[in-house]
C-alpha cells in the first residue's frame, strides 16, 4: 500500500488567521530573546505558507525575519530559501524573484552549507536568468550525495529514488531535502521485494519504476499518495522489464523487456492498460538506452554501428552518427535542438552534443565533457543535465584470522597497490589471488603470485564484467570464471585461461537479473547457481547444478525467499541465505537436495542482514556471514561465524564496508580476502552548455 496521509489532522491546521496574527504581533512585544522571536516569525511564515496556502502573506513574514534577524544566520539562511519557494509556486512570473532569493543565499550566507546546497539545486533547475541566455560557458555543480538510482523530475523539483532501508520508491524534494516514500511494501531485508529504474512523468506527477520481487513488474505511481498501479506483470516468457523514458505526451512508455531466453525487445507500453507494441528486437545484444525527441517523434539510441533514431511515425530506423565507439545516449535537449551523447572516441566515456534537424544530424559532434559521469539522471525543461558521479572505491584486502577461535589476529592489510579492486578468489593451490580491477573504461581481471608480489592482467574482450560479478577458480587451477555480459550471447561465465589469457564461453546465465553467485563442484565437472523465478511455469526461485559437458541442469533446491548458496568444500552441503516472514535465515541442505536444517534467523526490525552470500571455512566446519547493527552506519559490516552443525553465532572482530565479490578464505584457514568498498554516488548537475540558437535577423535591414 502507499504511504499516505490520509484524512489525518494536525495539530498546525487548527491554527486560525487570528491565532497567526497574535503570533506576529507578538513576537516583538514579548520579552522573549532574539533567537525566540526569529522562530516564533519562521513558524507563523509556514504556517502561513503551507497549512493556509496565503504565500503572498508568508513571504512578507520571512523577508521580516531577514530584515530583522539578519544577525542569526542560520535561520535567514532558511527563510530565503522558503522565500524561493514561495515565490516559485506563485508561477512563472515570478521566478526571477525566486532565483533572487537563492542567489542572496548563496552570496551573503556561503557557510550555511545545507540551505546553499538547497539554492544552489534550485537555481540550476531554474537555469540561467533570461539576460544570460547568450552564454554559453559550461558550469557543472555538485547537487547532492547518495542514491542516485531513479531521474530528475522535468521541473527540476525532486529525484525519484529507491529508499533503501525498505526497497520502497521515493521523491527526494531537492528545495527542501525530504525524502517521502511512494510506496511501503518494500522489503529488501526480508523476501527481497524494491523498486528500481525509476522515471518521473513529463509533468512529475507520477513515477513509473520496475517493482522487483523474484521478477519485474512494470509499475506507475502518483506523488500524490495514490495506489500503484501495475501495468504489466513479469511472466510468459518476460523475466524482466523496466521503463527508459516517457513519452513526451505521457502517454506511452520506452520500456526494456528481457525475455527469458536472454533476448531483449524495446517496446512502447501504454500507460492506460499496459498493451504493449514491438519497436526493435535486439538479440542477445546490450541496451541501446533510448531518448525520446521533445516532439514525440523519435527515439534517439546506441547500437554498434554508433547512435540511430527510430521513426515512431515510419517504423523505419536511420543512422545519426556512424561511429563504432561504444556509444550512449544520455538525453534529447528540451528544445529539440541537439542530442546529449556519451562516446569513448578519445578514449574515455565522454560527453558530446551533436545538432539535429529533420532526423538528421547537422555538423560533427562537440566535446562537452570529459568523463562525464556513470548514469544520466536526465534533463530539467531549462536545459539543465543531471547525472551520477561514481565515487565508489573498492580494495581487496587480507586480515589474518584465528581459526580455532576465529579472532582477528591482524587489521586488513591491502592486497595490491592497485586501486579500485573487488571480488578477490583464492587458488585452491593458495598460490594466487584473483581478482577483478575496475579501470576505465573497462574492467580486468588480475592474477597475483602471492610468493613474487607479480601481476598479470587478463582482459575479456568486448564482454562486460558488471559491479556485482563474480570470479572463481577452477579446481584444476588452470583457468578463472568471470560473470559477464557478451554481446551475442547475453549474460553468461566467460572462462579465462591462465596459461594462455584465451578467453572462451563457459556457459549461459539467467537473462535480466544481474549476475548471480556459482560455485564450481569440487571435481569441476559442474557449477551450481541460483535460477529466477518463473511465474509462467509456476515455478520459484531455485538453486540448479549444471553439467558442463552435457548442458545438463538438476534443480537442487527450490524455494520463495531465496537469495543466495554457497557449496561447502567437500562438495556435499550448500549454505543458503533467504528471507521467510520478513526474517532472513541461514540454512544448511544437502548438496544434492532435501530437507533444510536452519543455523541462524535474523530480524531486520532489530539488525542488518547483509543480502549476499555465506562462506565456508576451508574445513567445512564454521559458516561466515556479515551483519549491522540496526541505527550505525550501514555501510558498516560486522563478520560473524557459526558452527556448520549448529550453534551460538561468534562475532570475529572484523569490521569491513560494503561487500562486492564476498569474503573468501585461503585453504590453509588463517587468511582471509575481503573487499572494503566505500560507497560514494553523487548527483551532479551540468548547463549552459547547449549553443545558442542565432537570433532571427530583420528583413528590413540590409
Amino acid at each position: 500500500m502507499p504511504k499516505t496521509s490520509g484524512p489525518r489532522v494536525s495539530w498546525r491546521t487548527g491554527l486560525s488567521a487570528l491565532a497567526v496574527a497574535v503570533i506576529v504581533a507578538g513576537a516583538a512585544a514579548q520579552p522573549a530573546g532574539q533567537a525566540d522571536q526569529a522562530e516564533m516569525l519562521m513558524q507563523a511564515a509556514r504556517t502561513k505558507q503551507i497549512v493556509e496556502g496565503k504565500l503572498d502573506e508568508a513571504i512578507r513574514i520571512y523577508q521580516d525575519v531577514v530584515a530583522k534577524h539578519g544577525q542569526d544566520r542560520p535561520v535567514a539562511a532558511r527563510a530565503l530559501v522558503a522565500i524561493g519557494q514561495c515565490y516559485e509556486k506563485l508561477g512563472a512570473a515570478q521566478t526571477a524573484e525566486a532565483r533572487k532569493a537563492y542567489e542572496r543565499l548563496v552570496q551573503q550566507y556561503p557557510e550555511q552549507r545545507e540551505p546553499v546546497a538547497q539554492a544552489r539545486a534550485r537555481l540550476a533547475a531554474l537555469g540561467a536568468p533570461a539576460e544570460a541566455a547568450g552564454s554559453s560557458r559550461l558550469t557543472v555543480r555538485r547537487v547532492l550525495g547518495g542514491d542516485v538510482s531513479g531521474k530528475v523530475s522535468p521541473d527540476g523539483r525532486y529525484v525519484s529514488v529507491t529508499e533503501w532501508s525498505t526497497g520502497d520508491l521515493a521523491i527526494h524534494d531537492l528545495a527542501s531535502g525530504e525524502v517521502r516514500r511512494l510506496t511501503e511494501t518494500g522489503d529488501v531485508a526480508g523476501s527481497g521485494s524494491y523498486a528500481e529504474f525509476s522515471v518521473p512523468s513529463p509533468d512529475g506527477r507520477s513515477v513509473a519504476y520496475a517493482w522487483v520481487h523474484e521478477t519485474y513488474d512494470l509499475c506507475v505511481v502518483g506523488i500524490d499518495g495514490s495506489k500503484p498501479r501495475v501495468l504489466r506483470v513479469s511472466g510468459d516468457g518476460v523475466a524482466r522489464q523496466f521503463p527508459l523514458a516517457w513519452s513526451p505526451d505521457g502517454r506511452h512508455l520506452l520500456t526494456e523487456f528481457v525475455n527469458a531466453d536472454g533476448t531483449r525487445d524495446m517496446k512502447l507500453v501504454a500507460v492506460l492498460d499496459g498493451s504493449a507494441r514491438l519497436l526493435k528486437a535486439l538479440g542477445k545484444n546490450p541496451s541501446p538506452g533510448g531518448a525520446f525527441s521533445p516532439d514525440g517523434r523519435y527515439i534517439a539510441w546506441a547500437i554498434r554501428e554508433g547512435l540511430s533514431l527510430f521513426d515512431l511515425r515510419t517504423g523505419a530506423e536511420s543512422t545519426l552518427i556512424a561511429d563504432q565507439s561504444n556509444h550512449s545516449v544520455l538525453g534529447w535537449v528540451p528544445d529539440g535542438t541537439h542530442i546529449l551523447f556519451s562516446s569513448e572516441r578519445s578514449g574515455s566515456a565522454d560527453a558530446w552534443l551533436v545538432a539535429v534537424a529533420d532526423g538528421k544530424a547537422k555538423g560533427e559532434p562537440v566535446f562537452v565533457k570529459k568523463n562525464w559521469g556513470f548514469k544520466p539522471m536526465g534533463f530539467t525543461r531549462s536545459g539543465a543535465f543531471y547525472y551520477a558521479v561514481n565515487n565508489n572505491v573498492g580494495d581487496v584486502k587480507i586480515a589474518e584470522i584465528d581459526p580455532t577461535s576465529g579472532m582477528v589476529v591482524s587489521r586488513p592489510q591491502p592486497a595490491s597497490p592497485r586501486g579500485n579492486t573487488w571480488a578477490p578468489d583464492w587458488s585452491h593451490d593458495g598460490r594466487y589471488l584473483a581478482y577483478i580491477l575496475a579501470r576505465e573504461p573497462h574492467r580486468t581481471v588480475i592474477v597475483r603470485t602471492l610468493e613474487t608480489g607479480e601481476e598479470r592482467e587478463f582482459e575479456v574482450g568486448e564482454r562486460t564484467i558488471g559491479l556485482g560479478a563474480s570470479l572463481r577458480w577452477s579446481p584444476d587451477g588452470k583457468s578463472l570464471a568471470v560473470s559477464a555480459f557478451e554481446p551475442g550471447r547475453g549474460e553468461s561465465l566467460a572462462r579465462i585461461d591462465v596459461q594462455t589469457g584465451r578467453v572462451s564461453f563457459l556457459m549461459p546465465l539467467p537473462a535480466g537479473v544481474g549476475f548471480p553467485s556459482f560455485e564450481y563442484a569440487p571435481d569441476g565437472s559442474r557449477i551450481f547457481y541460483k535460477k529466477p523465478a518463473d511465474p509462467a511455469a509456476g515455478r520459484g526461485p531455485r538453486l540448479v547444478v549444471r553439467d558442463l559437458k552435457s548442458g545438463e541442469e538438476t534443480t537442487v533446491v527450490e524455494k520463495q525467499g531465496f537469495f543466495q548458496a554457497a557449496l561447502s568444500p567437500d562438495g556435499r552441503r550448500l549454505a543458503m541465505a533467504g528471507g521467510e516472514n520478513r526474517h532472513f535465515i541461514y540454512a544448511v541442505v544437502p548438496a544434492t537436495g532435501g530437507e533444510a536444517r536452519e543455523l541462524l534467523r535474523i530480524d531486520p526490525e532489530k539488525e542488518v542482514p547483509f543480502g549476499g552470500c555465506p562462506w565456508w571455512s576451508p574445513d567445512g566446519s564454521y559458516i561466515y556471514f556479515l551483519k549491522g547493527v540496526r541505527g550505525k552506519t550501514p555501510d558498516e559490516w560486522h563478520l560473524w561465524r557459526v558452527p556448520a552443525e549448529g550453534g551460538e553465532p561468534q562475532q570475529t572482530g572484523l569490521t569491513v564496508g560494503r561487500q562486492v565479490g564476498g569474503l573468501r578464505m585461503h585453504p590453509d584457514g588463517r587468511r582471509l580476502a575481503t573487499t572494503d568498498f566505500k560507497v560514494n554516488l553523487e548527483m551532479w548537475v551540468m548547463e549552459n552548455f547547449v549553443p545558442k540558437a542565432p537570433a532571427a535577423s530583420n528583413p528590413g535591414v540590409e
